[in-house]
């Protein structure tokens, strides 16, 4: 009787430890928490952070994210990589990262 209760339970372990490890997704993270944004340092350490993430993303995984018709485009992977980190970031955050782009000058497709 113990032997009916009990298989279920052990085919379910079985199962469980021979399951194909899931695959994370590839993705780009930036901390921010530890800069004071307040300073201009710190906002020009934000923006080189979400610099960084963009440009080791789309170096690895370019080829994947970027349509065939958009290849020629060298900013297309940056541009999509950086605005997905900036909706993930608060409000405040942004703020700051878009006072930093001022800051150092940036206009338009640059990092």
């Amino acid at each position: 009787m113990w032997l009916t209760k009990f298989a279920p339970l052990a085919l379910l372990g079985a199962c469980a430890a021979h399951a194909p490890a899931i695959s994370q997704e590839p993705g780009a993270r930036v901390a921010w928490r530890d800069l004071a944004l307040e300073s201009p340092a710190g906002r020009a350490a934000l923006r080189q952070r979400v610099a960084d993430a963009a440009l080791g993303y789309c170096r690895e995984h370019e080829d994947e994210v970027t349509p065939d018709a958009l290849r020629n485009d060298g900013f297309h992977c940056l541009e999509t990589l950086r605005s997905a980190i900036l909706a993930e970031m608060p409000a405040d955050i942004r703020k700051a990262y878009a006072r930093a782009l001022m800051e150092a000058g940036i206009r338009g497709r640059r990092l």
